[in-house]
């Protein structure tokens, strides 16, 4: 009996004690104010926003004596130009505000442009070669190395300029660019329709070279000749169009 009640009262004191443990429950002090103080936080470390100056397009004159000015008086020397240019950093040259170098800009001139040198050098190539072969007989078939007919010349010519194009007149009026008789220039394919009745279908080709002549292996002169427009009416009536083969992208070929 005594070992009973001991263990009931064992068994009221473990419950009275768990009932007080489970109500000191920690409750948040409402009218507790936190304040946090600015002055006492860490300071982040920033830095400046650094901006490089640009200018559209320079000249020699600006990267080698102007640049090395206060940049409001190189402003004044920039040649804006509507042609794309490139970004070109000048070497040991910086700008004053930011000790950081001037990105400047330039546009290629025509004549150190790569691919308009490479056209010029093609068609002078074919002017050239074209008259090498002045006086070769002009057979029906031919395609060289001593006779020739129309197609076969200037399929010769522009193959040793690195341009392949068709065997035959009417072909090689399908390749290229069309051209009008008011636009052609030097190194452009010409047709004509020699026909006795015109039938407006190409028989006949040539290589124009500029103020009006054009070289051909002529079966009316028998041998290879250059003629001009003005002075040969009959070409200059039944011309048809010209063909553009000399592009930007063509390239002298390499022997």
């Amino acid at each position: 009996m005594k070992t009973l009640t001991l263990t009931n009262m064992l068994l009221l004191a473990s419950l009275t004690l768990f009932t007080a443990c489970s109500n000191k429950s920690v409750e948040p002090d409402i009218k507790q104010n936190v304040r946090v103080s600015l002055e006492n936080l860490p300071m982040a470390r920033t830095y400046p926003v650094v901006e490089e100056y640009r200018m559209p397009t320079t000249n020699y004159y600006v990267q080698n004596h102007v640049a090395q000015q206060p940049l409001q008086q190189v402003q004044q020397y920039v040649n804006y130009n509507p042609r794309p240019t490139r970004a070109y950093v000048a070497p040991r040259t910086y700008s004053r505000a930011t000790r950081r170098p001037i990105v400047m800009h330039y546009t290629p001139s025509v004549q150190n442009d790569p691919c308009r040198a490479s056209i010029a050098k093609v068609t002078r190539k074919i002017e050239g070669d074209a008259k090498k072969l002045l006086g070769k007989k002009y057979v029906w078939g031919a395609t060289g190395p001593r006779t020739y007919d129309c197609s076969g010349f200037t399929q010769k010519i522009y193959r040793d300029a690195g341009i392949k194009i068709p065997r035959v007149s009417r072909d090689q009026a399908k390749v290229g660019q069309y051209v009008s008789y008011n636009n052609l220039r030097k190194g452009d394919l010409v047709f004509f329709d020699t026909h006795k009745k015109k039938t407006g279908k190409v028989t006949h080709v040539g290589i124009y070279l500029g103020a009006g002549n054009f070289i051909h292996a002529s079966s009316g002169a028998k041998k290879i000749v250059i003629f001009n427009f003005n002075n040969k009416k009959f070409y200059k009536n039944r011309f048809l169009w010209a063909r553009r083969v000399v592009k930007e992208n063509t390239r002298l070929a390499m022997k």
